[in-house]
Protein backbone atom coordinates (compact mmCIF):
# COMPACT_ATOMS: atom_id res chain seq x y z
CA UNK A 1 0.00 0.00 0.00
CA UNK A 2 2.87 2.26 0.35
CA UNK A 3 3.50 1.52 -3.26
CA UNK A 4 2.19 4.30 -6.17
CA UNK A 5 -1.15 2.60 -7.44
CA UNK A 6 -0.58 3.61 -11.20
CA UNK A 7 1.82 4.84 -12.69
CA UNK A 8 3.08 8.46 -14.18
CA UNK A 9 1.06 10.30 -16.76
CA UNK A 10 4.51 11.67 -19.13
CA UNK A 11 3.87 13.10 -22.77
CA UNK A 12 5.64 10.71 -25.48
CA UNK A 13 6.35 8.02 -22.72
CA UNK A 14 4.69 5.47 -21.34
CA UNK A 15 5.47 3.44 -17.61
CA UNK A 16 4.78 0.78 -15.53
CA UNK A 17 6.10 -0.65 -12.75
CA UNK A 18 5.32 -4.36 -11.26
CA UNK A 19 6.34 -6.42 -7.63
CA UNK A 20 5.60 -10.00 -6.97
CA UNK A 21 6.71 -9.92 -3.40
CA UNK A 22 8.11 -13.81 -2.56
CA UNK A 23 6.13 -13.70 0.80
CA UNK A 24 3.50 -11.88 1.73
CA UNK A 25 5.17 -8.84 2.10
CA UNK A 26 9.11 -7.77 0.96
CA UNK A 27 11.68 -5.24 0.80
CA UNK A 28 11.78 -4.27 -3.06
CA UNK A 29 10.26 -0.80 -3.74
CA UNK A 30 9.77 1.31 -6.59
CA UNK A 31 8.25 5.07 -6.79
CA UNK A 32 7.91 7.73 -9.07
CA UNK A 33 7.55 11.70 -8.97
CA UNK A 34 6.71 14.20 -11.32
CA UNK A 35 8.33 17.54 -10.75
CA UNK A 36 7.23 20.85 -11.37
CA UNK A 37 9.29 21.51 -14.25
CA UNK A 38 7.73 18.39 -15.92
CA UNK A 39 10.86 16.08 -14.94
CA UNK A 40 10.12 12.63 -13.94
CA UNK A 41 12.07 10.86 -11.31
CA UNK A 42 12.29 7.01 -11.27
CA UNK A 43 13.18 4.96 -7.94
CA UNK A 44 13.73 1.13 -7.69
CA UNK A 45 14.96 -0.49 -4.60
CA UNK A 46 16.03 -3.49 -2.83
CA UNK A 47 16.33 -4.06 0.85
CA UNK A 48 18.62 -7.12 2.00
CA UNK A 49 16.76 -9.44 3.64
CA UNK A 50 12.57 -10.74 2.92
CA UNK A 51 9.59 -10.39 5.09
CA UNK A 52 8.70 -8.03 7.88
CA UNK A 53 11.83 -6.53 8.70
CA UNK A 54 12.84 -6.15 5.36
CA UNK A 55 9.44 -4.45 4.59
CA UNK A 56 9.82 -2.16 7.26
CA UNK A 57 13.34 -0.31 6.50
CA UNK A 58 11.45 -0.42 2.77
CA UNK A 59 9.22 1.89 4.51
CA UNK A 60 11.81 4.39 6.32
CA UNK A 61 13.51 4.37 2.95
CA UNK A 62 10.75 5.27 0.36
CA UNK A 63 9.13 7.86 3.24
CA UNK A 64 12.89 9.73 2.95
CA UNK A 65 13.09 9.70 -0.65
CA UNK A 66 10.26 10.48 -1.28
CA UNK A 67 10.42 14.23 0.77
CA UNK A 68 14.49 14.41 -0.45
CA UNK A 69 13.14 14.23 -4.40
CA UNK A 70 10.66 17.05 -3.41
CA UNK A 71 14.02 18.86 -2.85
CA UNK A 72 14.77 18.79 -6.09
CA UNK A 73 18.57 17.83 -5.30
CA UNK A 74 20.99 16.44 -7.79
CA UNK A 75 20.58 12.27 -7.65
CA UNK A 76 24.08 11.68 -6.04
CA UNK A 77 23.14 14.21 -3.22
CA UNK A 78 19.96 12.40 -2.78
CA UNK A 79 21.78 8.92 -2.54
CA UNK A 80 24.24 10.55 -0.02
CA UNK A 81 21.58 12.04 2.50
CA UNK A 82 19.83 8.81 1.94
CA UNK A 83 22.94 6.99 2.58
CA UNK A 84 23.14 8.62 6.24
CA UNK A 85 19.30 8.31 7.32
CA UNK A 86 19.64 4.42 6.34
CA UNK A 87 22.71 3.80 8.81
CA UNK A 88 20.57 5.82 11.56
CA UNK A 89 17.99 3.43 10.91
CA UNK A 90 19.52 -0.07 10.73
CA UNK A 91 23.11 -2.18 11.21
CA UNK A 92 25.28 -1.90 8.36
CA UNK A 93 24.44 -5.55 7.21
CA UNK A 94 21.26 -4.49 6.05
CA UNK A 95 21.30 -2.16 3.53
CA UNK A 96 19.23 -0.45 -0.05
CA UNK A 97 20.67 -1.61 -3.37
CA UNK A 98 18.94 1.09 -5.26
CA UNK A 99 18.54 3.05 -8.69
CA UNK A 100 17.81 6.61 -8.87
CA UNK A 101 17.03 8.54 -11.86
CA UNK A 102 15.63 11.90 -13.45
CA UNK A 103 14.36 11.66 -16.66
CA UNK A 104 13.67 15.18 -19.08
CA UNK A 105 11.21 13.75 -21.50
CA UNK A 106 11.66 16.68 -24.14
CA UNK A 107 15.39 15.32 -24.47
CA UNK A 108 15.00 11.79 -23.34
CA UNK A 109 17.76 12.83 -21.24
CA UNK A 110 18.12 10.63 -17.63
CA UNK A 111 20.69 11.55 -14.81
CA UNK A 112 21.09 8.88 -12.84
CA UNK A 113 22.85 6.99 -9.28
CA UNK A 114 23.47 3.26 -9.52
CA UNK A 115 23.94 2.16 -5.54
CA UNK A 116 24.51 -1.20 -5.84
CA UNK A 117 21.39 -1.81 -8.03
CA UNK A 118 20.95 -4.83 -10.92
CA UNK A 119 22.35 -2.84 -13.98
CA UNK A 120 19.08 -1.45 -15.46
CA UNK A 121 19.06 -2.10 -19.59
CA UNK A 122 18.58 0.17 -22.35
CA UNK A 123 17.50 -1.05 -24.78
CA UNK A 124 17.36 1.61 -28.83
CA UNK A 125 18.89 1.51 -32.30
CA UNK A 126 22.59 1.33 -30.83
CA UNK A 127 21.47 -2.40 -28.90
CA UNK A 128 21.44 -2.72 -25.29
CA UNK A 129 23.52 -0.76 -22.81
CA UNK A 130 23.73 -1.90 -19.28
CA UNK A 131 23.56 0.91 -16.42
CA UNK A 132 26.43 -0.22 -14.10
CA UNK A 133 27.18 0.58 -10.46
CA UNK A 134 27.88 4.20 -9.96
CA UNK A 135 28.06 3.83 -6.45
CA UNK A 136 28.06 1.47 -3.14
CA UNK A 137 24.73 0.43 -1.84
CA UNK A 138 22.90 2.72 0.55
CA UNK A 139 23.00 2.60 4.25
CA UNK A 140 26.49 0.27 4.10
CA UNK A 141 29.22 2.57 5.08
CA UNK A 142 29.65 6.06 6.16
CA UNK A 143 30.52 9.23 3.76
CA UNK A 144 31.20 7.24 0.55
CA UNK A 145 30.75 9.07 -2.58
CA UNK A 146 28.17 8.81 -5.11
CA UNK A 147 28.90 9.37 -8.42
CA UNK A 148 26.19 10.72 -11.03
CA UNK A 149 25.92 9.26 -14.75
CA UNK A 150 23.49 10.13 -17.72
CA UNK A 151 22.31 8.75 -20.92
CA UNK A 152 19.56 9.78 -23.51
CA UNK A 153 16.39 7.46 -24.15
CA UNK A 154 15.71 8.11 -27.78
CA UNK A 155 12.65 7.53 -29.44
CA UNK A 156 11.52 3.77 -28.85
CA UNK A 157 14.08 3.20 -26.42
CA UNK A 158 12.69 1.00 -23.53
CA UNK A 159 14.75 0.76 -20.13
CA UNK A 160 14.16 -1.78 -18.08
CA UNK A 161 15.30 -1.58 -14.15
CA UNK A 162 14.71 -4.80 -12.10
CA UNK A 163 15.67 -5.77 -8.59
CA UNK A 164 17.98 -9.06 -8.41
CA UNK A 165 15.33 -11.05 -7.54
CA UNK A 166 14.85 -12.21 -11.81
CA UNK A 167 18.33 -12.40 -12.72
CA UNK A 168 19.50 -14.94 -9.34
CA UNK A 169 15.87 -16.67 -9.65
CA UNK A 170 17.83 -20.00 -9.12
CA UNK A 171 16.21 -23.58 -10.48
CA UNK A 172 17.99 -25.40 -7.12
CA UNK A 173 17.91 -28.97 -9.07
CA UNK A 174 20.18 -27.67 -10.95
CA UNK A 175 22.20 -25.12 -8.94
CA UNK A 176 21.40 -23.21 -12.14
CA UNK A 177 20.70 -19.48 -11.84
CA UNK A 178 18.53 -17.35 -14.15
CA UNK A 179 21.58 -14.06 -15.07
CA UNK A 180 21.98 -11.71 -16.90
CA UNK A 181 22.45 -12.98 -20.73
CA UNK A 182 18.64 -14.54 -20.25
CA UNK A 183 17.26 -11.05 -19.20
CA UNK A 184 19.06 -9.35 -22.27
CA UNK A 185 17.83 -12.30 -24.37
CA UNK A 186 13.76 -12.38 -22.88
CA UNK A 187 13.99 -8.28 -22.97
CA UNK A 188 15.53 -8.27 -26.91
CA UNK A 189 12.56 -10.52 -27.78
CA UNK A 190 9.47 -9.35 -26.04
CA UNK A 191 10.73 -5.15 -26.34
CA UNK A 192 8.46 -4.45 -29.63
CA UNK A 193 5.23 -6.36 -27.69
CA UNK A 194 2.34 -3.27 -27.86
CA UNK A 195 2.34 -2.82 -24.08
CA UNK A 196 4.74 -2.32 -21.42
CA UNK A 197 2.01 -5.02 -19.21
CA UNK A 198 2.99 -7.97 -22.17
CA UNK A 199 6.81 -7.03 -21.82
CA UNK A 200 6.74 -7.25 -18.35
CA UNK A 201 4.47 -10.20 -18.07
CA UNK A 202 6.15 -11.67 -20.40
CA UNK A 203 9.53 -11.79 -18.67
CA UNK A 204 8.59 -12.97 -16.04
CA UNK A 205 7.32 -16.19 -17.57
CA UNK A 206 10.51 -16.45 -18.87
CA UNK A 207 11.69 -16.53 -15.19
CA UNK A 208 8.50 -18.46 -14.19
CA UNK A 209 9.37 -21.25 -16.90
CA UNK A 210 13.18 -21.36 -16.10
CA UNK A 211 12.10 -22.35 -12.41
CA UNK A 212 9.95 -25.23 -13.49
CA UNK A 213 7.76 -25.17 -10.77
CA UNK A 214 10.20 -24.09 -8.16
CA UNK A 215 9.31 -21.74 -5.65
CA UNK A 216 10.75 -18.39 -6.21
CA UNK A 217 13.72 -17.58 -3.48
CA UNK A 218 13.22 -13.43 -3.73
CA UNK A 219 11.33 -10.89 -4.64
CA UNK A 220 10.82 -9.62 -7.79
CA UNK A 221 10.26 -6.21 -9.30
CA UNK A 222 10.07 -4.42 -12.47
CA UNK A 223 9.78 -1.15 -13.61
CA UNK A 224 9.69 -0.15 -17.62
CA UNK A 225 9.81 3.28 -19.50
CA UNK A 226 9.00 3.65 -23.53
CA UNK A 227 9.60 6.17 -25.36
CA UNK A 228 6.85 6.25 -28.04
CA UNK A 229 8.91 6.21 -31.55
Amino acid sequence: GLLPATPPLVAGYNCLARLESCFEVGGDLYDWQVNPDGSLWIVQGDVTGKGMGAALLMSSFIASSRVLLETDRAPEAIAAHLNTIMLRSTDPVHFVTAFLGRLEPATGRLVYVNAGHPAPLLLDSRGVTALETTGPPIGMLPNLPFQVAETVLEPGALLAIFSDGIPEARRAVLDEYFEDERVVTALTGLRERPTLAEIAAGLIDEVDRFLAGEPRSDDITLTLVRRNA
